[in-house]
């Protein structure tokens, strides 16, 4: 082997599998690009194809760079964003119609949602117990709960309007939690012996379902004034019923279409099937004007689908790929809509006093949570901080209230309200994401056990020396 060819070698096995597939992604972007640059006017400066080659590459490379200093990458990506449609020139040429903006959210929202819906294992759930239910209930409802009362009184919200922001921001994100674990994992951390890692990811993933199932239901009642008031009662809870019955039909249709077997064709037609059954629920009942049930179908058929499968890697790791595109589309379009021109000074220090008034509850609900369970005190301090960590629900749903209001043609007023509800969820995601993230690293070491790994150093010292005793007597 030559020189060059160890050098490449080296530096390959040395680059992290993420920037490798980062730029893997950039360079077919980039080629796509090319190829439509050549062949249609939309490509050029001020085009659509090019506000958005220009977001997603800039977001990829955002992304990556925070991620190498474990930073969390969605940071960059939604600052990526924000730059995008507040700097008056790259403004100009990085114009998007809301219409396509609306829609990409849409779709990207479904990715994340079936992202969710097929990694939440019940059985997981059941085998950790009630602790896991309380934990991604009570913290949600109260969080929810406070945020609504300190919107009303400071953002001046109505309460249908300020439930809604509360159940946007009362969802924590697995997309933080998990990577924080595995590394503690690697650091030796006594987080899998007292079941930590099952209890806070089953909990996370359950936690989003409940908080987008009730913001759902806000959402419908939001957009709902003009009608009687038996149906604003009854709207809600009727979207909800649709979800889980189409859902639940769905699913179960995804389980004998196509036939199971070992075969991979199989496994390819079950990832076209759902992710277009997916598309057409989220946009079929969005144009049905139940915009609740779209959403909550695709959480309940992939649950349901993958429940009757088992276990089919292929659709989980397509539904993967698609999020490494969806991650910084959805981001970077979601920091696009924070327009700075709208936001005044009374309304950040507003925000930022109820943000952390609603977290300062949040981490008292999430300590009572997990307090009839064997942790230690210290244990139950460092689950509270992990539940601290908000980014991707908030940026899947927290712009849907706009695309919906855009979509309708809303009034005035409604608009106002879908921004408020947009600059709050990025203004969280900015704030928490890096503390919780901070605190679980930092504090691992003053709240957690480390394993003991002396006995099985010890261990190994001695197979090594009864291997180079067998090794001089073969001599």
């Amino acid at each position: 082997m030559t020189d060059v060819q160890s050098c490449q070698g080296c530096f390959f096995k040395r680059c992290p599998d993420r920037v490798l597939k980062v730029f893997a992604y950039i360079i077919l972007i980039t080629a796509l690009y090319i190829t439509c640059f050549v062949t249609t006017t939309l490509s050029k400066p001020g085009g659509p194809i090019f506000a958005l080659f220009v977001l997603v590459i800039l977001a990829l490379v955002a992304g990556m760079l925070l991620k190498i200093v474990r930073i969390p990458p969605m940071l960059g990506m939604l600052l990526v964003g924000i730059a995008l449609s507040n700097i008056p020139k790259v403004k100009e040429w990085t114009s998007l119609d809301a219409k396509i903006s609306s829609d990409l959210k849409t779709i990207s929202l479904m990715i994340i949602l079936m992202k969710g819906g097929l990694s939440l294992d019940i059985m997981d759930i059941k085998r950790v117990g009630f602790a896991v239910i309380r934990l991604a209930f009570l913290p949600c409802f109260v969080e929810a709960t406070v945020f609504a009362i300190m919107s009303v009184l400071l953002l001046k919200l109505p309460w249908i309007w300020a439930f809604l922001l509360g159940f946007v921001i009362a969802a924590v994100t697995p997309a933080i939690i998990v990577p924080c674990l595995d590394e503690l994992k690697k650091r030796k951390f006594k987080i899998e012996e007292n079941n930590i890692t099952t209890m806070l990811i089953s909990a996370s993933s359950f936690d989003d379902v409940v908080a987008i199932s009730a913001y759902m239901v806000c959402l419908s009642s939001a957009f709902s004034s003009d009608k009687p008031l038996y149906l604003q009662i009854i709207q809600g809870p009727l979207e909800i019923l649709i979800g889980i019955a189409l859902g639940t039909l769905l699913g179960i249709v995804l389980w004998v279409i196509p036939p199971a077997n070992s075969d991979k064709v199989d496994s390819r037609i079950r990832t076209a099937l759902i992710l277009v059954l997916g598309l057409c629920s989220v946009f079929g009942m969005s144009h049905l004007n139940f915009n609740g049930s779209g959403p909550l179908s695709v959480i309940v058929m992939s649950l349901t689908a993958i429940k009757g499968w088992g276990e089919d890697q292929l659709v989980t790791d397509v539904v993967d790929k698609l999020w490494i595109l969806g991650e910084p589309l959805l981001f970077g379009l979601v920091g696009r809509d924070i327009q700075f021109e709208f936001i005044t000074l009374e309304i950040l220090w507003k925000t930022l006093i109820v943000i952390f008034v609603a977290l300062f509850f949040r981490l008292g609900a999430a300590f009572a949570a997990v307090s009839w369970t064997s942790l230690t005190v210290k244990e139950k301090i460092f689950v509270s901080f992990s539940w601290i960590p908000k980014a991707t629900v908030q940026a899947a749903i927290g712009s849907y209230a706009l695309a919906v209001a855009v979509e309708k043609n809303a009034d005035e007023i409604v608009v106002e309200y879908s921004r408020t509800i947009v600059t709050v969820a990025v203004l969280i995601i900015l704030i928490s994401a890096p503390l919780g993230s901070i605190l679980m690293y930092f504090t691992a070491p003053l709240l957690l056990e480390r394993i003991d790994t002396g006995h099985c150093q010890l261990a190994e010292g001695e197979e090594e020396e009864e291997d180079e005793q067998e090794n001089d007597e073969n001599v």
